[in-house]
């Protein structure tokens, strides 16, 4: 008993509050922390301005941290600085998904599949400063795509639920018509 009077109870409060600064700081520090951001790992990974099918997730083999395994992924790096970028993917079925994203992932542009009818996404990506890119050739072929943002680079990520083997080769079928490329390429 005589210890329990003679103890300080304002240094177990005093560490108590230094251990929940610590922790405050260090946990804003780590949110801080870009340096292997996923903009810059995928880039390392996968070629600019294509379109590129990753394998398939698994416990040693990861492009990201937190990616689902029940799904396949296409990434596309891009750069508009050498011109207009044009994204076309086709999603067949619930689950499937578009995504344009900035490099520091704000979301750009986002599409998913609808349940009654295949979606088709024509996508056109312009550079976001003020440079005259010029008047685009117009042919039959060429159509006006359904939606146009501006964006200087960023990443296309391309999401497709992966329903098991009997499927499979549908699905990678279905995720390799869609294509990241300049237009004009």
């Amino acid at each position: 008993m005589k210890l329990l009077r003679n103890f300080d109870w304002r240094l177990l409060a005093i560490f108590f509050l230094l251990a929940g600064i610590v922790h405050l700081v260090v946990t804003f520090l780590a949110v801080n922390d870009t340096r292997r951001s996923a903009y810059s790992r995928l880039t390392q990974e996968f070629t600019k301005n294509t379109m590129t099918i990753a394998d398939a997730v698994a416990p040693h083999h990861q492009p990201l941290p937190f990616l689902a395994p029940d799904a396949r992924y296409a990434f596309c790096p891009f750069e508009t600085k050498d011109g207009t970028m044009r994204v076309r993917a086709l999603l067949p079925d619930l689950g499937w998904t578009v995504g344009v994203y900035a490099p520091d992932g704000t979301n750009l542009y986002f599409a998913a599949a609808s349940a009654d009818r295949e979606t088709t996404i024509d996508l056109s990506i312009v550079p976001s400063d003020d440079r005259f890119m010029g008047l685009p050739v117009t042919t039959a072929a060429n159509v006006d795509p359904q939606q146009t943002i501006a964006a200087a680079k960023g990443l296309i990520v391309v999401r497709a639920p992966d329903k098991g083997d009997p499927y499979r080769a549908d699905e990678l079928a279905a995720l390799a018509k869609a294509t990241c490329r300049r237009e004009g390429a």
